[in-house]
């Protein structure tokens, strides 16, 4: 989700030598990551990563044609800050740059997503099959295109300094940094609680989105998310994940559970707790594994990354207006991960996605 103040100091923290690379983890990101054109550039020039979005696509059924049309247009019809956009756009373009990975020979040493890129991170890891998984985020996006409207605000701010300052129906969806919590709720309280957080000296800043994501808002779509899981094969993850919820590691009782999957639109995210783990376990190196660079900005901010004993990488890199520019980054980055740049055999469940293009 968007930083509400960067560090340019933490920043250059994170691009000193080179350190080996072993077992990196996988940072994948969620709401407000998402911007017009993300991924266009690398599908239309690597033919695996075409492959693995189309893969997605394919298990949306009619929903994936029209994604993939809108997502390609030169003037999509819907905004990319639309629930019906954002959110399965950034499922499919994780899952398929950390299928990628996977398929390029890269092991990754843990998976952290942070929202909708817990998911992602999970169907990686095998917790849910890929049809199962795309059809849990339809699901959520169809009962959230009927959540109030209203949004996010990345503030400035300790969830303690915040604590009794803000106004009722907001609450906090995410501590993604010491001093960078985001707020959610509905538009008008939302706003109210912005302008008095301004007046009272706090930095503060919109995160994009058209829905109030990890607020109590949104509660109606837990019990019905909870029935759209009942039978669906849940399993223990065959890769390290990290919850972005627990800030522990993804147990198997945990991963299993419904309940817990069908809360994630209500429950806040606690990304920098979660971080705190990843790097207590003696992390390396961070690697953005979605659009933008929103989280290893936030990565950058951490001791150890400050420090040097920790680097990060984001294969895409910051949002651009040349979707080209994506290509040299995510090529260079696969070369810095010793990721092998041939294409990898296609898999049997590519066959149906061959008719996209």
């Amino acid at each position: 989700m968007l930083d509400a103040a960067r560090d340019p100091a933490g920043e250059r923290a994170g691009e000193r030598a080179v350190l080996p690379v072993a077992s990196p983890v996988l940072l994948l990101p969620g709401q407000g990551a998402q911007y017009p054109g993300m991924g266009t550039g690398l599908y239309r020039a690597e033919p695996g990563f075409a492959a693995a979005v189309d893969e997605v696509f394919a298990a949306m059924g009619p929903a994936g044609s029209v994604l993939r049309a809108d997502w390609l247009a030169e003037r999509p019809a819907m905004p990319m800050d639309d629930v019906t956009r954002s959110q399965p756009l950034l499922f499919a373009l994780d899952h398929a740059l950390g299928r990628v990975l996977l398929d390029r020979g890269l092991r990754p040493g843990m998976l952290l997503g942070h929202s909708i890129g817990e998911v992602a991170a999970a169907t990686l890891a095998g917790v849910f099959r890929l049809q199962d998984a795309v059809r849990l985020v339809l699901d959520r996006v169809d009962h959230l295109t009927s959540a109030p409207p209203g949004g996010m605000l990345a503030v400035a701010a300790s969830r303690a300094e915040l604590a009794g300052k803000l106004r009722p129906g907001v609450d906090v969806g995410a501590v993604n940094a010491p001093r960078q919590t985001v707020l959610a709720g509905p538009a008008e309280p939302l706003a109210a609680t912005a302008k008095a957080l301004r007046a009272a000296g706090f930095t503060c800043a919109p995160v994009p989105s058209l829905t109030p994501f990890h607020s109590a808002a949104l509660e109606s779509a837990v019990h019905t998310g909870h029935r759209s899981l009942v039978g669906v094969p849940l399993r223990p993850p065959a890769i390290p994940v990290v919850s972005g919820y627990t800030a522990t590691l993804l147990d198997a009782t945990t991963a299993t559970d419904p309940g817990y999957w069908a809360r994630h639109p209500v429950d806040p995210v606690l990304f920098w707790p979660a971080l705190e783990s990843v790097l207590a376990s003696g992390a390396r190196l961070l690697v953005e594994c979605g659009p933008g660079q929103g989280l290893v900005t936030l990565a950058r901010r951490h001791p150890a990354v400050r420090s040097g004993n920790a680097q990060v990488l984001a294969l895409l890199g910051p949002r651009t207006a040349d979707p080209g520019d994506e290509v040299a980054r995510f090529r260079a980055a696969c070369a810095r991960l010793g990721c092998s740049t041939d294409r990898p055999a296609p898999r049997p469940d590519e066959r149906a996605c061959r008719r996209f293009r």
